[in-house]
């Protein structure tokens, strides 16, 4: 089926107007968000398909040399969307330099054909290749939106690629947005659906990353930013099944700062947290790659050591201690003493372990380690 070319940039412009106009509307309320420049880029794509829908009726500099460059100032507005989605700093020279550059050659090649015509196909691709590029940069671990974005954007290069074979082909007159025949209702389908595909996959994009932050900020302790109870007992049970897979040894151990009542009791409560987040980051810093430390509540926090036997770990355990007693908190003009006590569990066999046993386990050692004097490890029994 054939459609009337320039019905059919009508109509796409339409729809881009609408969706447009509602993105800019949602984007008014968090100018960060990405929704702002996603709406000013299908606004952009709107007035480029009206200025397409002229083509024979007005000006060239009209129909087209505006017309592309407003087509790539849309491409440049969803390049810059994504990093914003995120938060991070957009490419704003990079992204505007494509249809400044655009500008300027479309106006020196105005009185040309094929020339102007595979100028604007190569820039054009190419901003569809930064925006096929930044959705994989972007993408939300787990999420589907970038996947929506890349066929967008590759559907466009497809559309592309189709008016530079009938270019190069010696027809470039069959590629005038004034001419109806089946090549150019493909070409421009595949725009209308580039435009849904951007504009959706960059609102499920935001809507993917404020889930992520949610869910972060669900599983973060926001005193030490260390993972939570929550957090660190899904962690173990992931750890837990890895190393039943792969039969390698799994230790965990549960330290308590020692005498922190006390400390609460002498210098405030305020202080006190000064001292959690300075055993966190203190911790945190001297471990292994693969281990991993989360506060399971008040002032204990606990670690998981993969790959790691029991005397392993008591040993790495004890080395943490003595680290800790050696770089005080400094808060303010107050030195402030610290050590803990560890109830330290290593796995015989994982295969026969379960979460709740474990964690029992390392209690207990945790508790001979204080009745033993504090400031000690304790290594718990199998049985």
């Amino acid at each position: 089926m054939i459609a009337h070319t320039q019905t059919l940039f009508g109509a796409v412009a339409l729809v881009a107007v609408i969706m447009g106009s509602c993105l800019i509307l949602v984007g008014q309320l968090r100018h960060r968000d990405g929704m702002l420049t996603t709406g000013l880029g299908m606004l952009s794509h709107a007035l480029a398909y009206i200025g397409f829908t002229l083509f024979g009726q007005v000006s060239m500099w009209f129909s087209y040399v505006l017309a592309n460059t407003l087509l790539s100032t849309a491409l440049a507005f969803y390049t810059v969307s994504l990093p914003l989605i995120h938060g991070r700093r957009p490419p704003w020279r990079l992204a505007f330099a494509f249809p400044l550059l655009l500008g300027v050659l479309l106006s020196l090649l105005i009185d040309t054909q094929e020339p102007r015509q595979l100028l604007a196909c190569l820039l054009l691709f190419s901003q569809c290749l930064v925006i096929l590029h930044l959705s994989r940069l972007h993408a939300v671990p787990g999420g589907r939106a970038h996947r929506i974005l890349m066929i967008g954007a590759g559907i466009s290069l497809f559309g592309l690629g189709i008016r530079v074979v009938v270019i190069l082909s010696g027809a470039p007159a069959e590629m005038h947005y004034d001419v109806s025949n089946l090549k150019q209702t493909v070409s421009v389908a595949l725009g209308a659906a580039t435009i849904i595909m951007f504009s959706f996959g960059l609102v499920l994009l935001s809507r993917e990353r404020i889930e992520s932050e949610l869910r972060q900020t669900a599983l973060r302790d926001t005193l030490t930013r260390l993972p939570n109870r929550l957090a660190i007992l899904e962690q173990l049970t992931d750890e837990l099944e890895r190393a039943r897979r792969q039969r390698t040894p799994l230790s965990i151990a549960m330290l308590d700062l020692d005498h922190f009542k006390q400390i609460n009791d002498s210098h405030g409560h305020l202080v006190g947290d000064a001292v959690l987040r300075h055993c966190a980051d203190h911790l945190q810093q001297r471990l292994r790659r693969n281990d991993s430390i989360g506060r399971y509540g008040g002032e204990e926090f606990l670690l998981i050591l993969p790959g790691t036997d029991a005397s392993g770990a008591l040993e790495l355990v004890d080395q943490l201690r003595q680290s800790l007693t050696q770089h005080p908190a400094q808060i303010d003009d107050k030195h402030i003493a610290l050590s803990f006590s560890a109830g330290v569990y290593g796995s015989p066999n994982s295969l026969v372990e379960d979460i709740t046993g474990m964690l029992l386990k390392a209690d207990a050692a945790l508790y001979r380690a204080k009745h033993a004097g504090r400031n000690t490890q304790v290594l718990a029994t199998a049985d």
